[in-house]
């Protein structure tokens, strides 16, 4: 007989740090004594995110191939397997960054066929403030109007990165989007400085307010081509020395900030994790060169491999030339060799469920 787990899903779109919540939140959580599972969701396997998350020393379960609500089966059966095999006492799962309709394709079927296995949180829909602002101004290209749906339909939103804006600056855009989506559950943290994290952790556990409470009408044709603007790629490296990781990573992210922005694409999210025996690091890029960042891991691997994963706004066929020009430039000089590199548009989304009322537990 399994236990009861509490479950926290966390949508928002690709680059609002959904991946470095879950992992912050896990290590708080771990030190706590709770048994923590962590599920991550993409289009194609080989993710940053899981050997990320792994390093927390958590157990994660990867559902690829497509969005937890167009493989709601692979979702339950990473949950069940988190309960048997981890005995996860709680459990934190993240969505494709580009999925939305969560509430009626995921958390209705949840409440109405998995109230016995798992205490259900609040939806929450992580926010980066620029792109919240940008499509509190305007919606209407079809990438904006997914990250505008995942706020509508949200039980909490949560402002992320605050310490990019002043608190004149947050406040009111806190009052903004609580008016724009008439939702007083408008939270503000910083994964960054660890600021508002464990304020929104005790909110979501302890929260007796109706989870799933909004499902919001979603012009699937429009999501369609909100998600196939985005080219997708996922590509992993065996490195043959590991030598000057940081100035190879630190090269590696600038040129890929320089190629990109010199070809005015749009960048939803890229990231690459370097991890040696000795040393590791995760690079990342949510829009232009500027946002880059590289941050060090405490944790070493058995092997010495190159992960990266990139969604741009642009055919995944120009796409591969670019990462592969780069990073045959950076790491030539330690020697590598392709491993896995796929590279797709994601297809139309065909969920499994999709409710048109709200079950009431």
């Amino acid at each position: 007989m399994t236990n009861k787990t509490d479950l926290i899903l966390v949508g928002g779109f690709l680059g609002a740090g959904k991946t470095s919540l879950l992992w912050e939140v896990a290590k708080r959580l771990n030190e706590k004594g709770r048994k923590v599972g962590l599920i991550t969701n993409d289009q194609a396997s080989e993710l940053v995110d899981t050997s990320f998350l792994e390093t927390n020393n958590d157990i994660v379960e990867e559902v690829s191939g497509s969005c937890f609500c167009c493989n709601f089966g692979g979702f339950a059966n990473a949950i069940a397997h988190l309960q048997e095999a981890n005995n996860s006492d709680i459990i934190l799962a993240e969505p494709v960054g580009s999925c939305t309709d969560l509430s009626a394709t995921i958390m209705q079927p949840l409440k109405e066929k998995y109230k016995e296995q798992v205490n259900l949180k609040q939806l929450t829909a992580l926010a980066d403030p620029t792109r919240l602002k940008a499509v509190l101004k305007d919606h209407s290209n079809p990438g904006d109007y997914i990250i505008y749906k995942q706020f509508e339909e949200a039980d909490i939103i949560l402002i992320n990165k605050v310490e990019l804006l002043s608190e004149e600056e947050l406040a009111d855009l806190v009052e903004k989007t609580k008016k724009e989506f008439n939702n007083g559950n408008v939270l503000t943290a910083s994964v960054k400085t660890g600021e508002g994290l464990d304020e929104w952790f005790d909110y979501i556990i302890n929260s007796e307010k109706e989870v799933g409470r909004r499902i919001v009408e979603v012009d699937y044709d429009t999501y369609a081509d909100g998600e196939a603007l985005f080219g997708w790629l996922n590509g992993t490296y065996a490195i043959e020395k590991e030598e000057s990781f940081e100035t190879l990573a630190t090269a590696f992210l600038a040129n890929l900030g320089e190629r990109f922005d010199s070809l005015n694409l749009n960048v939803g999210h890229v990231k690459f994790l370097l991890q040696g025996k000795e040393e590791g690091l995760v690079g990342n890029i949510v829009g232009k060169k500027e946002t880059a960042t590289l941050r060090k891991l405490d944790n070493t691997s058995d092997k010495v491999f190159l992960t990266v994963n990139a969604r741009v706004e642009v055919h995944p066929d120009k796409l591969v030339e670019i990462v592969k020009e780069e990073v045959e430039r950076v790491f030539n000089v330690v020697g590598y060799k392709e491993e896995t590199l796929n590279a797709l548009i994601p297809g139309r989304p065909n969920p499994t469920f999709r409710y048109r009322e709200i079950v009431k537990l």
